[in-house]
């Protein structure tokens, strides 16, 4: 349940259900529309500020699981009455790229896809992909529930493009900077009805456009967090795990080079991220390397995907977390908390325990070491003798007059994301109709605005306080967008 499910090409048709999305290059100020020439197009074309019914921010899995259900609910008679869009800043669709390391499974069932819990019936589903690709027999002989992260990627992204192709409404390569309340002189009505939607081409940030929407789902994504204690310039010598297939090439090239002088990696964190990386570093790293895990925990713990606990997962579970109390809601997080956080799959647990084990026989090296128990207090990057090395200083969490000051060529931070920094960045704008000046959510995902707010706005992935631990996994996505397209279109 923990890692992969986690949180996250265009293709031209003729078939064009959805009307094609329309850019225009629009001055703005960071999260509002304050007047009417900042509407006004620079260039000869003018802006077409024609609302839109639906603009999501975001592509990646939810936002995915909105259109399918999106294209799986509505005819094509109908959606073709519906303006809609898709925003990305990434330049096509892509899933934790950075840790689809081989080998690496998901830890979800391929049932939980995008749409089968909500419909097995529809193209969209994991077995007709593996229909579509070829493989639906071969895989049946796997006997597995859980494919290669490679592979489900794969999925996600031939469902990405089979959206594009029936819909025309992706637009890739554009990140959302906030979401605000247009000003008076776009509209007439006693309600302000479309929010507005500022965004910035990402290979060019100055290239800004704002669009109007009645509809706004947020699924802001993720950012890779470093611990404070982290530098905030980092140099080519640390990397969060997010990226770390990206400068895997890299860091195995630095350590041939460097061989000879017993090339050192650190992986901070006890998660899947953690285990998975250390898993592949010992692996490929040259002999002479050696590589340590540094957790403040006493051992590396397995992650709980017992059936009854599992339950919780359930989309009908979040009915009654819903309903609790914030602090029955926060004890019910820490119950059961080690279905997903800081926690690693019992079948890594035992290969990564064998390997160390081996490593006690004779004749072996020390290559693979557990650094449990310590926190990581300060983190330096230093010019030794021409080459830059990372330095940590580690305290013992129980004996906390234990110091280790330990000296590493490359470090990988597997600590986690946070998201609650980007969602209040792109709603500044509208912190002036939110209750006290925060985003709260009802038990259907939509924010709770001002009564004087006609316009709607819902927010997934990131409602884990309010809707229990799958909120910002894959488990129950497929529900959850059917969810919120019949809120969008019923009412």
């Amino acid at each position: 349940m923990a890692t992969s499910d986690l949180r996250d090409g265009s293709d031209s048709s003729t078939s064009k259900t959805f009307t094609s999305p329309s850019f225009t290059s629009v001055t703005d100020s960071y999260s509002s529309v304050s007047s009417p020439a900042e509407l006004t197009s620079s260039e000869s074309e003018l802006p077409d500020l024609a609302p839109y019914d639906l603009i999501v921010v975001g592509f990646g899995p939810a936002s995915v699981s909105i259109a399918i259900a999106i294209l799986d609910t509505l005819s094509p008679e109908s959606l073709h009455t519906y303006r809609m869009l898709f925003l990305e800043k990434q330049s096509e669709f892509t899933w934790h790229g950075g840790m689809l390391l081989p080998h690496a499974r998901m830890q979800i069932s391929f049932i939980k896809d995008f749409a089968t819990m909500r419909d097995p019936t529809s193209k969209f589903t994991f077995m007709n992909y593996l229909h579509a690709k070829g493989r639906l027999l071969d895989f049946v002989n796997l006997g597995t529930f859980y494919p290669l992260r490679e592979e489900y990627e794969d999925y996600m992204r031939w469902c990405a493009d089979l959206v594009q192709q029936e819909a025309e409404c992706i637009v890739y390569g554009e990140t959302v900077i906030g979401i605000s309340a247009p000003e008076q002189e776009y509209f007439t009505t006693d309600k302000i009805p479309h929010l507005a939607v500022t965004s910035a081409r990402t290979c060019d940030p100055s290239r800004r456009t704002t669009r109007l929407a009645r509809n706004v789902v947020l699924c802001p994504g993720a950012r890779p967090h470093f611990p404070a204690c982290f530098p905030k310039d980092l140099t080519s010598r640390i990397c969060h795990s997010a990226e770390f297939l990206y400068r895997s090439a890299a860091l195995l090239t630095l350590a041939s080079q460097l061989s000879l002088a017993s090339f050192s990696v650190a992986v901070v964190g006890a998660g899947q991220s953690a285990a998975e990386i250390a898993q592949y570093l010992d692996a490929n790293l040259p002999l002479g390397s050696h590589i340590d895990m540094i957790f403040p925990a006493l051992a590396l713990r397995p992650s709980d995907d017992s059936p009854f606990v599992n339950e919780i997962f359930n989309p009908e579970a979040v009915d009654g977390i819903y309903s609790l109390t914030d602090d029955r809601r926060r004890e019910m997080f820490e119950e059961h908390k080690a279905t997903n956080y800081s926690v690693v799959r019992s079948d890594l647990l035992e290969t990564l325990y064998a390997t160390v084990y081996a490593q006690k026989l004779p004749g072996h090296m020390t290559r693979l070491r557990m650094k449990n128990s310590q926190w990581v207090e300060e983190v330096e990057v230093i010019d030794k003798q021409g080459c830059e090395k990372v330095v940590l200083k580690l305290r013992d969490r129980y004996h906390p007059g234990r110091v280790e000051i330990a000296e590493y060529d490359f470090v990988v931070a597997a600590t986690g994301y946070d998201k609650s920094a980007i969602v209040t960045e792109l709603l500044s704008g509208l912190k002036p109709y939110m209750t006290a000046n925060e985003v709260v959510v009802d038990r259907g995902y939509r924010a709770k605005l001002d009564a004087n707010v006609g316009a709607k706005l819902w927010m997934q992935g990131c409602n884990e306080a309010t809707h229990g631990l799958s909120d910002t996994l894959l488990s129950i996505m497929a529900v959850r967008g059917k969810e919120i397209v019949d809120q969008i279109f019923n009412e």
